[in-house]
């Protein structure tokens, strides 16, 4: 909208100038070149106010001094049909300039129309006070110019409406994404929690009929099931509300930061796994970026800790690579673990899907669709190649951001 009302005001200024010089040139009438330099001067000063940024100064000089200048000049040398069509063009932007301030907005088209009205009801009895000035050719450049500024409302509306459909594509699309996200929760609640759920009531309600019989042997065992079933509960609530906490002022919250301490920091969270298996974490030199840092920490520190948990290897090994171009930054996470099938590529970013059983690897399979759900609130993407029993490689797809010179590390 600035640079819009910029370019109009300048051509403004430069036509009121033009006919300055035309007048200079030929018949050099005093009050007219008068009111036409100070036209000139009037719409010049609009790009350099903006350009000190007095944003809220020119939207109000714009509603407030200009009709004031313009119902001025129609009392001092008439001109109705000018007149009238630079009034109309003032009123109309004045309306797109206080779209969101609807009471100021009223009560500045109402000072328009008033400061208007009053002048020309005065000339329906009185002759102006320097008599009539009606050259033709300022007619059609008056005219041509308001026609610009109309020009400047349609654009303005136009850009408005795209910005507005814009955001409504994106609010419906994170809807959509919230829907699916109930839709999951509700799945959740009706079926994966109702397992553990079940396990821990039957088998309390066994330990009780034993204790009751006073049959003691197998006791333990089944107070061991249901304590695995309340701990798998508590697992997926656990998960559930760490997922609904997932991009709550997020925006608000990121700064610039370097990555090697988020990712040393995941790594030391790790540190009983990789102590326990003897893994092996292979660092590159991360460059610094604008994040959440608890975002990014549960990112890695789920890649990681799959590449360790889901490996039978003698060493399990997690190298970590960079990648930078003009658009992108990449970190790749390559493991030797036991690999995925393809055909389960997507699967594996979906929440609470898993391709394994709890006997097999315990966890809720929320960690990596949490991972996915992070990097695309940063407009990117993670994706995994791999082959069964050859590892896999994890890459996070990040737009390529560039700091400030006192953002960069040092």
């Amino acid at each position: 909208m600035t640079t819009l009302l910029n370019r109009a005001a300048t051509f403004t200024s430069w036509g009121a100038f033009n006919i300055f010089v035309v007048t200079y040139l030929t018949n050099q009438d005093i009050v007219y070149m008068t009111v036409t330099m100070t036209v000139t001067i009037m719409y010049a000063l609009i790009p350099i106010l903006h350009h000190f940024k007095k944003i809220r100064w020119v939207r109000l000089y714009f509603a407030i001094l200009l009709p004031l200048w313009y119902t001025f000049t129609l009392l001092c040398i008439g001109g109705n049909f000018s007149q009238s069509i630079t009034a109309t063009a003032t009123l109309t932007i004045t309306y797109v300039l206080f779209d969101k301030e609807k009471q100021l907005r009223m009560k500045l088209m109402l000072y328009n129309i008033l400061i208007y009205v009053l002048p020309v009801t005065y000339l329906a009895f009185y002759p102006p006070f320097f008599g009539v000035r009606n050259y033709p050719f300022d007619e059609v450049v008056v005219f041509l110019l308001c026609i610009g500024w109309i020009s400047v409302i349609f654009l303005i509306y136009q850009s408005e409406k795209e910005a507005l459909i814009k955001d409504l594509q994106e609010k419906n699309k994170a809807l959509e994404r919230t829907t699916e996200e109930l839709e999951q929760f509700t799945y959740i609640a009706s079926h994966d929690l109702k397992s553990p759920l079940r396990n821990v009531i039957s088998f309390l309600g066994l330990a009780e009929r034993k204790i009751e019989r006073k049959q003691y042997e197998d006791l333990p065992r089944d107070l061991e099931f249901a304590k695995k079933g309340a701990e798998q509960m508590h697992y997926l609530i656990s998960d559930i509300l760490e997922l609904s906490r997932i991009n709550v002022n997020s925006k608000e919250q990121r700064e610039w930061i370097d990555l090697n301490d988020i990712i040393e920091k995941s790594i030391s969270n790790l540190q009983q796994e990789i102590s326990e298996k003897d893994a092996i974490v292979n660092l590159p030199d991360l460059p610094v970026y604008l994040c959440n840092s608890v975002e990014f920490a549960i990112v890695f520190q789920n890649i990681i800790q799959n590449g360790i948990k889901y490996n039978k290897s003698a060493i399990p090994i997690v190298n970590i690579q960079t990648e930078e171009t003009d658009s992108q930054l990449l970190i790749h996470f390559d493991d030797n673990g036991i690999g995925i099938e393809e055909k389960y590529f997507d699967r594996i970013f979906q929440f609470f899907k898993r391709l394994h059983t709890q006997k097999e690897y315990k966890g809720t399979g929320l960690g990596l669709g949490l991972c996915k759900k992070i990097i695309q609130s940063y407009n990117g993407d993670i994706s995994v190649k791999s082959k069964t029993g050859e590892g896999s490689v994890f890459t996070v797809q990040l737009p390529h951001l560039l700091p400030s010179e006192n953002n960069k590390k040092g």
